[in-house]
């Protein structure tokens, strides 16, 4: 039980942006990028913003030797969570977990239920009894993000990322912890996340879909293009999206110039995070920084 638990956390705390996370209401007028230059406002040399997709095929990343030059020239790596921290992936075991020894069958009806486990069977390949004590919210990411989903075992940059670094004696650090990760993720009632999950069995391949339509932009490799379909897909629950997003973007900003004015940075966060009149670069540009789209 604990190791399966464990391997949910692990893959919950690399995809739940991608796989969640939505713009506000505009557009830059400007051409859009994957990977921005932050310089200017006294920084002796510049640090880099990158836009990843948590969860994607191998074949639809930007190649990790796209990103090599720029790695190369920063001295820390920031992502969301610090994955190079054993203390900090496993501090959340439990919180995957529905507490009190309920399980989704406490949430659901009994049809209710049996539309789950069919997605759940076809999807993951065995029963919902076998996941019944997930929290419903991860549960969804976890189908979500299944080979059987997206058509490939997927990957991440974050781990190629953080592996990479660490094998040129990089620091790593973290914009948050994995706890206030899935804080946002568990936000939500536990009845509602339930009901968002049966809604989400009455027709899987609509959520699927609407994945796979993300993932094929972000191999446009422009995080405007990805922006306008992100706000085309605004769920209807603008108070998650504002925890989701704007609400950690505007808290990971301080961290950000904290990083850059202490060495030259190299951050990877969910491509979602990037627009917006509350995304990250403009944010930092309302801050002073020249913020530059780098074409890859």
């Amino acid at each position: 039980m604990k190791r399966f638990v464990t391997a949910v956390v692990s893959l919950l705390v690399i995809c739940m942006t991608s796989i969640f996370g939505s713009a506000q209401s505009k557009t830059s007028a400007e051409p859009g990028s994957l990977l921005y230059k932050i310089s200017g406002k006294g920084l002796a040399k510049p640090s880099y913003v990158f836009g990843t997709f948590h969860a994607i095929c191998s074949t639809d990343m930007v190649p990790l030797e796209s990103l090599d030059s720029y790695l190369a020239q920063t001295d820390q790596l920031m992502m969301e969570i610090d994955m190079d921290d054993p203390a900090e992936m496993s501090s959340m075991v439990g919180a995957v977990v529905i507490p009190d020894g309920k399980t989704l069958k406490d949430f659901l009806n009994a049809e209710q239920f049996a539309k789950v486990d069919a997605m759940t069977a076809d999807l993951l390949g065995y029963s919902a009894e076998n996941v019944k004590m997930v929290k419903p919210t991860m549960l969804s990411v976890l189908l979500l993000t299944s080979p059987k989903a997206i058509g490939c075992k997927p990957t991440t940059y974050d781990m190629s990322l953080m592996q990479n670094a660490v094998a040129k004696k990089k620091p790593v650090l973290g914009l948050e912890t994995v706890a206030s990760q899935l804080k946002v993720l568990d936000s939500d009632p536990l009845a509602k996340q339930a009901k968002d999950l049966y809604e989400m069995a009455l027709d899987p391949q609509k959520s699927i879909g609407e994945l796979k339509k993300l993932m094929a932009v972000y191999k446009e490799r422009d995080a405007d293009k990805l922006y306008i379909l992100t706000d085309s897909m605004m769920t209807k629950d603008r108070a998650f999206q504002m925890r989701l997003l704007d609400e950690r973007n505007i808290a990971w900003v301080p961290k950000l110039e904290v990083a850059f004015r202490d060495k030259p940075t190299f951050v990877a966060v969910g491509a979602g995070h990037l627009g917006g009149e509350k995304g990250v670069i403009k944010l930092l540009r309302a801050k002073g920084y020249q913020v530059t789209g780098v074409k890859l």
